[in-house]
């Protein structure tokens, strides 16, 4: 079944991942990952909206994909985050940390990027 779900936009990647979040995922989400990164890409919007479940290895993953964004210069996103996701985040006081929309009409209008 697969995990993670690619289209690109030009300017931003949307990125879904309609799985479970745990730690025998975020090992094999990783490495697709780290390919993303050589792509010239501005914003990354992750689609979490079919995630039902986030441990800690996938807190940990969504926030240094936060972090290695921030550090590269361009902007992360969660789009349309699950109520599990939000609950998770809130629960170790992370929510904050992140930029989040309902749709990606939303991260164009707000980030003032063309769509293509």
């Amino acid at each position: 079944m697969e995990r993670v779900h690619i289209e690109d936009k030009g300017n931003m990647l949307i990125v879904d991942i309609s799985r479970e979040m745990t730690m025998e995922i975020v090992d094999d989400l990783k490495k697709e990952f780290e390919d993303l990164f050589s792509r010239p890409w501005q914003v990354m919007a992750l689609d979490l909206s079919g995630v039902a479940f986030m441990d800690s290895a996938g807190i940990g993953f969504v926030t240094a994909l936060n972090n290695r964004s921030l550090q590269e210069g361009r902007k992360f996103c969660l789009l349309n985050p699950s109520e599990q996701v939000i609950k998770t985040l809130k629960l170790v006081n992370l929510w904050d940390l992140f930029a989040t929309y309902p749709s990606l009409e939303e991260i164009s209008r707000s980030l003032n990027l063309e769509q293509s």
